[in-house]
Parts: structure tokens; sequence; C-alpha cells
């Protein structure tokens, strides 16, 4: 057993193995790292445990993306949705330290089950790019992340429905997730969320991580641009499944 990361050898292992894959998925579609990291890891950990260490994990990655799609963004937008997300974070965090760990796991599973379908069905949504329903966006995404760290899948699928281009989304995805990342550590530190084992776990995880995000960020090419969003929800919703049955079991 690690005692401060409080997993052992093998769990850290797989961790690891999560978060490299995680990250090679995040460097390549520009969100989904902690999507794919609850959905796997959540078998180990608890979500409100977790949170954190995607929160930490988020920021890094975004940092190294930054430099190439902060270009690709829609900063007014961005800076709508991170507007709304103000609002839906703290909900979305006193729902999650309010809830029994197993209810909270499978709530989060259920999520981003529903979050990818829509993705991979294309599901067109009566949406506009108009400030109000933007920033009501920004505020039931900051709400999934708070309570499961997935609200990047929420604007997914907003930008989805106003056909925004995959590289312009990418970039978007970036910049939110560096700014919903910077405030989200003031409100999980409001909350107790960021303990001295988070920081461990998230340290431990760190260079995995980056090295996936660094090879993903390589493969985003013109070549491959169209295949990035089907594989990683296909792939997002298999491991939702199995975490989800396993749950259950």
């Amino acid at each position: 057993m690690i005692v401060a990361a409080a997993l052992t050898p093998g769990q850290l292992a797989f961790a690891a193995v999560t978060v490299f894959f995680a990250g090679l998925v995040r460097g390549f579609t520009g969100f989904a790292l902690s999507a794919l990291i609850m959905a796997t890891l959540v078998i180990l950990i608890p979500p409100v445990e977790l949170i954190p260490i995607c929160l930490l994990l988020e920021l890094a990655s975004s940092l190294l993306l930054l430099r190439g799609g902060l270009g690709d963004a829609d900063r007014k937008m961005a800076l709508r949705l991170q507007t709304g997300a103000l609002i839906g974070v703290p909900l979305g965090l006193w729902l999650t330290t309010s809830l029994p760990p197993d209810l909270s796991r499978r709530i989060a599973l259920l999520l981003i089950l529903g979050l990818a379908a829509a993705q991979l069905l294309r599901l067109r949504l009566p949406v506009s790019p108009a400030a109000l329903p933007t920033v009501a966006t920004g505020i039931f995404s900051g709400f999934v992340t708070g309570l499961a760290s997935i609200g990047g899948m929420v604007i997914a699928l907003y930008t989805l429905a106003l056909n925004i281009p995959p590289r312009r989304i990418r970039g978007t995805l970036i910049l939110i997730i560096f700014l919903g990342g910077t405030l989200g550590l003031v409100w999980q530190s409001l909350f107790g969320m960021l303990t001295a084992t988070a920081l461990t776990r998230a340290t431990l995880l760190f260079l995995p991580t980056m090295a996936g995000v660094a090879l993903g960020r390589r493969l985003f090419t013109p070549r491959w641009e169209r295949y990035h969003r089907p594989f990683s929800l296909s792939l997002l919703i298999a491991l939702a499944l199995a975490s989800l049955v396993r749950s259950l079991a």
C-alpha cells in the first residue's frame, strides 16, 4: 500500500494506464479526460475523491494544450459558458458532497452514458448561440462538473448542436476547461475537497497524463480529425457501461 495515496501498487499502475489513455483522448479531442477517468477509476475511488484529481490533471493538460488550441477557440462563447458555470459548479459540488458514494458513482456514470450517447447519435437540440441560452448551458455544464467532473461533455453536445467545426470545438473546450479549472480550485478548496491524498494522487499521475496528452496532440491532424469524436465517444460509452455494471453487481 502506498500510504500517502491510499492505493496499492497495482491500483496505482492501473490508474497510471488509465490517465495515460485518457490524456491521449484529451489531447486528440480537447475534452473527455475527466469523463474517461471517472468512468474507469470510479471502481477504485469514489467520485467525490476523483473530482479534485480530475481538476488538477485537467488544469495541467490545458496548460500543455493552450498554445496550440487557443487560436481556434470562440472566446465570446467560452466566457458566456464560464459565466453560467460560476452558478452551476457550487450547486453540483454541494450535491456530490451530500450524497452516499455509491449513489454519486452511479449518477456520474449515467450522466456520462447519456451525454456520450447523445453526441454519438448526433442529437440535434433546439439551441441558439445567443447570450441567454449559452449562459444557461454553462449553468448546466457547471452543475455536471461539480457532480461528476464531466461538464466538458455538456459543452461538446452544445457545440455539436450548433454545427461547430471540430477544430473550433476543440479550441473552445480547451479554453473553457482551463478557465473552469482555475475557478474550480477555489470552489473545491471551500468544500474541503483538495486534500493531501488528492494532491498526492494527482502528482503521481501527472507524468503519465502529460505523456498521453502530448501524444494525442500530435495525432490531431487533418487526416485523423474526422475520427476523433466517434472514437472517443464510443470508448467512453463502453467504459461507462462496464463500470456501471460492475457497480451494480
